[in-house]
């Protein structure tokens, strides 16, 4: 370590030159970034059911769809459908629109000499009053639209479902939609599904970088704060941009999508970054005020704190890294993200930085004792008193961590889309509004395998169907069998499904040769082997999405019996998958964090000592899931990375620690080490805690409400961490670490 140092002096401007042109390198990087907005990027792509829901997707060719609902006071007026016809011709010649189903196109059935004629629901020509009001008694008695799927009753809405191609971009398909309706229709309406909620996330996506630039501004207000000088704001700021450039512009070269989760690494890197360069300046400053050489105060800080530097750095990255065996294209890409910029950080802050502090003036600082007041007064004084009482402080520790487990029992797991965007935010306020006039705003696909031409298993579907839609939050549902009710009354003129076997297969085969093919390969495949139900539910948390699928899976075992089997797919399952990948990964991702810092700490060569700063992480988390839990903030995704993110961001506390066994081994008891290390270090910690906190502080302003509440709680977990460094970990260090052995810190400046 002796060696780098010297060469750091020599080779300053040779270091200064090496970042510029890596951050050059870096910016082109950037500027290959791909930024994915999609809802499908929540989800893991390579998953079995998510696969087999794909693959039913291209089967029945059922695409991405958005629903979007008229309002009107009255939407049977001519004037009005003609108006709908023509948004209808709009939407459908937009390209990646697959299929527009309206009020004016939907298929009129009626028989004419034995033949099947099927016609748009509303001609082109002008309409009459009696037209008129043949087509609201046919929409009145026709099983398939009787339900009013696609005009209300009430004839105050009418409905448009889009199918679009999931090989177009759904954010980009939903704004050409909406220019569309806003050119077409000039009332009121409401748009939800998929398009719009991926439009909705470009929105938060554009908010990120004001967020980071928040979080850089507050972050450097409290480095002013602190060392009240340009200096002390200048040499951060370099390193948070550097590592915030390279970090990016690692992304861009090796091709890694930026998606909307990891919208919280670069607020990540500059809060955690930032508390290198205070703890590095921060003896820095000291060191000078003291009266030492530049020189020499640049060997102290590497050849000391640079040890606390280097192992949180490593311990961080490596809690980061955890990410990495998570199924989620999202949560690996934010640790992968994180590790590099926090690695990128810890590398400046031992190469770059000292190289900056050469090249540049010393700051003028007054000459000053640790002793003087102030927020080191005030610390030492803290110090004294944890060295009078380290038990009774160690047991409410102990005290508020049981109290915390009370909390943790409380939570509640969400990871549904409905609960990523505020209840007040346009997306949901229409999906809201669109429930309410059909009862469910995404679909439930249950593939059901059995013999379609079995007159048993159609009377079974049609049961399923009818009981399906008592269930709670259940709306329409379509299969075969609708098709099958409607048709077979229109030829025969009787209520009811076709009794035999053959006239099944006569039915069907009429309704094709009337021109609907398409409606038929989206219900069954060719050899009638296979079919598919479509289930409108509404979109709320998995939980009770859970338990609208056990509902429907029973009734579906009810009414078919031995008849088929079935099994569920879709976007509303693979919400429910998501929620158990989720909390896999939080187990995985936790366990290895605190295993791998634990491995890290020791760098200290004292397990011990390792161990006991392992105890205040182990305090903070157990007390921030509780809050979580007593406060009813629903666990998501975020929250599960919450865990590693605090073993990493709190593992600050390692400074303290070294600060202890290096005054242990200048010969001062226990209790004046602890007493020293609190007014050096624990300023440091004081600053890097409200640094920290800050820089969290501006997630809490996203729309995105899992980094929303990611941010809460980081803030009450950096000051967590803070006020357990200060108390909790002294007190141990008295209790278990009374004779520290020699440590690594002398091995890392010889």
């Amino acid at each position: 370590m002796h060696r780098l140092m010297e060469a750091l002096f020599r080779r300053s401007w040779w270091v200064v030159a090496f970042f510029v042109l890596a951050s050059v390198f870096a910016a082109v990087g950037a500027m290959r970034l791909h930024v994915d907005h999609s809802t499908d990027s929540f989800f893991p792509k390579n998953n079995p059911i998510i696969k087999e829901s794909r693959q039913v997707q291209e089967m029945y060719g059922t695409g991405k769809n958005e629903i979007v609902v008229l309002f009107a006071s009255d939407i049977f007026e001519p004037a009005r459908l003609d108006k709908v016809r023509a948004l209808t011709a709009a939407l459908q010649s937009i390209d990646g629109v697959i299929k527009v189903t309206s009020l004016t196109n939907a298929p009129r059935m009626r028989e004419e000499g034995g033949i099947l004629l099927t016609e748009d629901m509303v001609p082109t020509d002008s309409l009459s009053s009696s037209q008129i009001a043949g087509i609201k008694d046919y929409l009145a008695s026709n099983y398939a639209m009787k339900d009013g799927l696609l005009a209300a009753k009430d004839k105050s809405s009418s409905t448009l479902m889009i199918k679009i191609d999931p090989a177009f971009k759904l954010e980009a398909m939903s704004l050409k939609i909406d220019e569309a309706i806003r050119a077409n229709w000039k009332e009121r309406y409401e748009a939800t599904g998929e398009p719009v909620l991926s439009a909705a996330i470009v929105r938060i996506m554009q908010g990120v970088p004001a967020m980071a630039l928040v979080a850089l501004f507050v972050i450097l207000a409290f480095f002013l704060v602190n060392f009240r000088s340009p200096l002390g704001i200048l040499i951060p700021l370099v390193q948070l941009l550097v590592s915030i450039l390279w970090s990016i512009g690692f992304l861009g070269w090796c091709r890694i999508n930026f998606l909307a989760l990891m919208a919280v690494a670069p607020i990540a890197i500059l809060a955690v970054g930032s508390s290198f360069s205070l703890h590095l300046l921060g003896r820095y400053f000291l060191e000078i005020s003291q009266g030492r050489a530049k020189a020499d105060a640049i060997r102290t800080i590497i050849g000391k704190t640079g040890l606390g530097v280097l192992v949180s750095g490593l311990a961080i990255s490596a809690s980061m890294l955890t990410f990495l065996l998570s199924e989620s294209e999202m949560i690996r890409g934010m640790g992968l993200m994180t590790a590099v910029g926090i690695l990128t950080c810890m590398f400046a802050s031992l190469v770059l930085l000292p190289a900056l502090l050469n090249l540049l003036p010393a700051p003028k600082v007054r000459m000053r004792g640790e002793k003087d007041a102030g927020v080191s007064l005030r610390l030492r004084r803290l110090g004294t008193f944890i060295g009078r009482y380290p038990k009774p402080i160690l047991a409410i520790g102990a005290l508020l961590t049981l109290l915390s487990l009370v909390g943790i029992f409380r939570i509640v797991p969400d990871s549904s889309l409905v609960a990523y965007f505020p209840k007040d935010s346009a997306a949901i306020r229409s999906m809201y509004a669109i429930e309410k006039v059909l009862g469910g705003s995404t679909t439930v696909n249950m593939v059901v395998d059995g013999d379609f031409l079995d007159p048993e298993l159609i009377k079974g579907l049609l049961l399923f169907q009818e009981k399906g839609r008592s269930i709670q939050a259940v709306g329409s549902i379509q299969s075969l069998a609708t098709i099958l009710r409607s048709l077979h009354e229109t030829l025969s003129g009787e209520a009811g499904l076709p009794a035999t076997r053959e006239l099944v297969a006569q039915e069907l085969l009429v309704y094709q040769a009337s021109g609907s093919v398409n409606d038929i390969s989206s219900q069954v495949n060719l050899d009638y082997s296979q079919g598919l139900v479509t289930i409108l539910i509404q979109r709320t948390s998995t939980g009770q999405t859970r338990a609208i699928i056990s509902k429907l899976g029973a009734l579906a075992k009810e009414t078919l019996g031995d008849k088929a089997t079935i099994r569920f797919t879709g976007d509303a399952v693979i919400s429910l998958l998501n929620e158990r990948l989720v909390l896999r990964d939080f187990v995985i991702s936790l366990s290895l964090a605190i295993l791998l810092v634990l491995m890290i700490d020791t760098m200290i060569r004292s397990f011990r000592a390792a161990l006991i700063t392992i105890i205040v992480l182990f305090f903070t988390i157990v007390l921030q899931y509780g809050v979580q839990g007593l406060f009813g903030l629903t666990f998501n995704m975020a929250s599960a990375l919450m865990g590693a993110l605090a073993i990493g961001v709190g593992d600050y506390a390692i400074h303290l620690t070294v600060r202890y066994m290096e005054d242990c081994q200048k010969g001062l008891s226990p209790e004046k080490s602890i007493e020293e290390a609190i007014a050096t270090t624990g300023r440091s910690i004081f600053y890097t805690s409200l640094t920290l906190g800050g820089g969290f502080a501006a997630l809490t302003f996203s729309p995105f409400v899992p980094v929303a509440t990611l941010g809460k709680l980081m803030v009450f977990t950096v000051f967590a961490v803070g006020i357990a460094s200060l108390t909790i970990l002294p007190s141990a260090c008295l209790v278990f670490l009374r004779n520290p052995i020699k440590s690594r810190m002398e091995v890392f400046h010889e």
